[in-house]
């Protein structure tokens, strides 16, 4: 608990920040508060005018380290420094009492699902991790009757040493080939979220084939469910301008409600009441009788395609993003077999997909737009259904992050319907 990991960091006498954003910058705030006696140094290139910031290094007992750091793209091993985070500290301590998600795609919603169906059973529950905000921040209202919630991505999983009781792993793809050494270094990070769990925990995954990646009968939980055949009891209907909540998210979430006894009006509930999060298939706006849709959670080409199956009626594709050596064949197969008549590219992965399908034999609309705004003002034009903006590529190479990618066109939208 709070008191057991206070105790903890007090015996180091200098603790090093490595990376001052969200997370260290909620840890800098608990520190000040529990720490006093504690030297607090913070290495941050945003923050230091030496260009050898990361000899201070060095210097600290103990290093957080900021989930954004890649310690591969620094060169500097694991074991170099006595490394930790705040997901590895808070695991540690409150394991017990974690429902932690992770997977490739789905997670805040997962996540976004479960907090909501506890509360609808009178459970007192709280939200953190990699959405919302940092366990750090939500320590003080956690007691021993609180269930938290833990959205866990790959880069805070990476190299810790403790699961949560009840992990879930939604489904993994090929992404982020630009912090790992490799895919397997990717995979291996997100099976930190069951790799240490003990027999009484509980690990759920959706995945059509489980033992391509890991040996499920060596697993340390007894209590191990693979949900992908799972025919669901209860379906969430579709509403283009509510949102839609995936099949394969709903087999999970109905297991996990199996598992806590939750009632069928609470998770029916749960079920009616929800709305999607910003930027995943989000309605924008509907102008001149074409509905437009804001995808930008999108950063691999199945999310893309997933969102293409699941509204059915999009002729025009606005797609493109930051190249990180993501393989795109199999969505340019699809493109070339789909219905969507318009497939409006941009940045640099938006170009590579561009001059793939720009054969002979392409049928379909093809446009090569400079930027985002562009791409809205031709979908504008050639668009009849729906307007699709899923990338399919990360924003780092022109947006901070995919929230500010989707903002954006969510104002170049509203603009239009000021024409």
């Amino acid at each position: 608990m709070l008191a057991d990991l206070v105790s903890e960091l007090t015996q180091y006498k200098s603790i090093a920040i490595f990376g001052y954003g969200v997370e260290g910058k909620s840890f800098h705030s608990f520190a000040k508060k529990y720490l006093p006696k504690t030297q607090i140094l913070i290495v941050d290139k945003n923050y230091s005018q030496d260009e050898n910031y990361l000899g201070a290094l060095k210097d600290a007992e103990l290093i957080i380290k900021s989930p954004g750091i890649s310690l591969h793209n620094l060169g500097i091993a694991y074991d170099t420094y006595n490394f930790t985070s705040i997901t590895e500290l808070f695991i540690k301590h409150f394991a017990k009492q974690i429902i932690g998600v992770t997977g490739t795609k789905g997670k805040s919603t997962l996540v976004t699902l479960i907090d909501a169906m506890l509360k609808n059973t009178g459970k007192k529950s709280v939200l953190c991790g990699n959405i919302g905000i940092s366990p750090l921040e939500a320590i003080e209202s956690i007691d021993e009757e609180t269930t938290v919630v833990m959205e866990l991505s790959s880069h805070q999983l990476y190299h810790i040493n403790y699961s949560p009781h009840i992990a879930i792993l939604t489904n993994l793809f090929e992404e982020h080939l630009d912090y790992y050494v490799d895919l397997e270094d990717y995979y291996a990070a997100k099976f930190n979220i069951f790799k240490h769990q003990k027999a009484e925990d509980f690990f759920i995954c959706n995945l059509p084939n489980p033992d391509e990646f890991f040996d499920t009968k060596a697993l340390p939980s007894k209590h191990v469910y693979n949900v992908h055949a799972n025919k669901l009891k209860n379906e969430a209907a579709f509403d283009i301008k509510r949102g839609y909540i995936h099949h394969a998210t709903l087999q999970i979430l109905e297991k996990l409600a199996d598992i806590l006894n939750v009632e069928k009006q609470a998770y029916l509930k749960t079920l009616q009441e929800f709305k999607t999060l910003p930027h995943r298939l989000e309605y924008v706006a509907e102008v001149h009788g074409v509905s437009y849709i804001n995808d930008s959670i999108s950063t691999i080409p199945e999310a893309t395609m997933e969102a293409i199956k699941i509204l059915k009626n999009v002729d025009t594709l606005i797609l493109g993003g930051n190249d990180r050596g993501v393989s795109y064949n199999e969505l340019e197969s699809y493109l070339r077999e789909s219905d969507v008549q318009n497939i409006i590219c941009f940045s640099d992965t938006g170009k590579q997909i561009y001059e793939k399908i720009n054969t002979e034999q392409n049928s379909k609309n093809l446009f090569y737009m400079p930027n985002l705004r562009e791409s809205v003002q031709k979908a504008h034009k050639v668009a009849k259904k729906i307007v699709l903006f899923s990338p399919a590529a990360s924003s780092f190479n022109v947006y901070k992050n995919f929230m500010e990618r989707g903002e954006e066109f969510k104002d170049l939208v509203k603009n239009l319907k000021g024409e």
